[in-house]
């Protein structure tokens, strides 16, 4: 019985991990992309030639 729980508790580990890794980067990579996004959309703003 001990080990089935410990199989139902590594398994649930499992699934949980990658999520929490995803779910914590939501924020980040959307603000990367909305700079990313923000410097194709105007290219000559942020050139060196502009400067």
């Amino acid at each position: 019985m001990s080990s089935l729980g410990q199989l139902v508790a590594g398994v649930a580990h499992e699934i949980n991990n990658p999520v929490n890794f995803i779910y914590g980067n939501l924020t980040p990579a959307n603000e990367y992309t909305q700079d990313l996004l923000e410097l194709l959309r105007y290219p000559g703003k942020y050139s060196k030639a502009t400067v």
